[in-house]
């Protein structure tokens, strides 16, 4: 009886001897050791935004507010996002975003379509957050007539006066159309302001753990002034950027500065 539990004691140690010495598992363990070896996850690192505004529509020639409101880009503003495009070839973008509407969309893959390096077959990134202001019943109302009802309102003489006595222009009209929108829908500043600030943040902390780089970024005119005071009310411009301008922003985990405000240089360099 010993003898026999003997023997399969001595047989059970060679089955194991066996398996550990088998080639098969040896390599198997040594795929399961190198591919914990070679996962490597990125570090945060410094997000630069090219904040670009989309190029000029149909609703912009015609001088007609255009928040939600939608109007596809000119032929002269689709030749103009696309000098952007060239301007910009030569950089490596490693997330591309614009907002939900359909000018910032075209403006953006037309600019992605002109570029020469492996960001060129970049995926588009909607955000509803960076999405211009909202009018309400005013959207497609002639640009004149809410200057108009803007000085009015705020019992100045005319538009120019406004411009003359107001740092922000755009900030009183928004906040104006906000009171008086018969629909009570259209947005104040403010309303503007928390929505494009949650939506920038999303996008630049996404970026930044994600290893950070450079983004383009399609917004709009009013929204982009708002991204702008809020980190520095100086560097707001009077009006608004100009349709295919780009601004630059820096992120670094903590901190934001502004890098450039309202540039054209990208679609005017010689070199296209």
């Amino acid at each position: 009886m010993k003898k026999r539990f003997f023997i399969a004691f001595l047989v059970l140690i060679l089955i194991c001897l066996t398996t550990l010495t088998n080639p098969i598992y040896a390599a198997n363990e040594n795929v399961t050791i190198k591919s914990k070896a070679t996962v490597k996850q990125n570090e945060p690192g410094i997000v630069t935004i090219y904040l670009i505004r989309h190029g000029r529509t149909i609703l912009n020639q015609t001088d007609r507010a255009q928040g939600w409101a939608d109007g596809p880009l000119t032929p002269a503003g689709e030749d103009l996002v696309k000098r952007v495009g060239k301007g910009l070839a030569e950089i490596s973008f490693a997330a591309a975003y614009s907002s939900d509407s359909g000018r910032a969309r075209q403006t953006a893959k037309l600019i992605l379509a002109e570029n020469k390096t492996k960001a060129k077959d970049l995926p588009l990134i909607e955000n509803k957050g960076i999405r211009e202001v909202y009018f309400g019943e005013f959207e497609g109302e002639k640009m004149d007539v809410l200057w108009k009802l803007t000085s009015s309102h705020l019992k100045l003489g005319n538009e120019e006066e406004l411009f003359t006595k107001a740092n922000n222009p755009f900030k009183e009209l928004v906040n104006t159309l906000s009171v008086l929108d018969p629909s009570d829908e259209a947005e104040s500043y403010q309303e503007l302001a928390d929505r494009t600030s949650k939506g920038l943040k999303e996008i630049a902390e996404q970026v930044y753990q994600n290893g950070g780089g450079d983004i383009l970024m399609v917004s709009h005119g009013i929204t982009i002034n708002a991204i702008l005071e809020k980190f520095d009310a100086n560097k707001v411009p009077k009006g608004l950027c100009k349709n295919g301008s780009v601004s630059k922003l820096e992120f670094d985990g903590k901190a934001w500065r502004i890098l450039e405000v309202n540039e054209m240089k990208y679609a005017e360099q010689k070199n296209l």
